[in-house]
């Protein structure tokens, strides 16, 4: 298999913390082997920062993130400054690679840029693109006569990236029933109302990508429970 740096990926949190680190030696880059086949040496991830560590007379800091789906944290050794203009309660959009010490898996990180609430919504339905993209690829692997790699590469050429190839029959996903990764409509809506002090349903409509029918009763459940309430006719806001 011929060596070559890995993008990075967009993910969640949960996805790299409840994969398989994988350790290469020499040139080829260690990686998460997730479960639904996807290999992650470089990501790319949007957190809130909820800890962070510096530790004096040493040249070592580091920071935890939480996502909503579960914390990991970065580490930084020697150059520190990266985290110089990052404080505990920021919204950080991280790119890193991943690695891994005394089996915790955590992130270095190459670059941070602070990110605005909006890049929540945002990065969800990145997400699921990715996640439905690659669900794709899976079916599309199952159907194929052969399961030898290099014919699937030479199948699928310009179709599937050769390193979600190997990594999807490196997982054995393709054996497995995979559950459908979904949207929560109502983490999505919320996250918009929440970023607009009071928005109307079209604008939620418009912001979300979702149908009518799906937000009026998203934001019907989010008034019966005391989660929004309506400042005026048609306008929802947060409690």
């Amino acid at each position: 298999m011929e060596t070559r740096r890995m993008t990075s990926k967009k993910a969640a949190i949960n996805e790299i913390t409840k994969g398989k680190f994988i350790k290469k030696t020499g040139f080829e880059s260690s990686y998460i082997l997730t479960g639904l086949g996807r290999k992650l040496s470089r990501v790319r991830v949007l957190g809130l920062v909820v800890d962070k560590y510096v530790k004096e007379g040493s040249n070592y800091a580091a920071i935890t993130l939480d996502d909503g789906t579960d914390t990991i944290r970065c580490k930084v050794f020697i150059i520190t400054k990266i985290f110089d203009n990052v404080t505990k309660g920021d919204l950080i959009d991280v790119f890193g690679k991943l690695k891994e010490y005394n089996n915790e898996v955590y992130i270095m990180p190459e670059i941070i840029s602070k990110a605005d609430s909006n890049m929540e919504t945002l990065r969800l339905l990145e997400l699921e693109e990715a996640y439905k993209k690659h669900k794709e690829s899976i079916e599309k692997i199952k159907q194929a006569p052969t399961r030898n790699a290099n014919e699937l590469k030479i199948l699928f050429k310009d179709i599937i990236d050769p390193a979600d190839i190997e990594a999807i029959l490196e997982s054995g996903c393709l054996d497995q029933v995979i559950p459908e990764k979904k949207i929560d409509t109502k983490d999505v809506i919320l996250s918009i109302i929440k970023e607009n002090e009071g928005i109307d349903y079209l604008s939620i409509i418009e912001k979300s990508g979702l149908d009518e029918n799906t937000v009026d009763q998203t934001v019907q459940e989010l008034l019966e429970n005391k989660t929004c309430f309506e400042p005026s006719p048609g306008v929802i806001k947060v409690l």
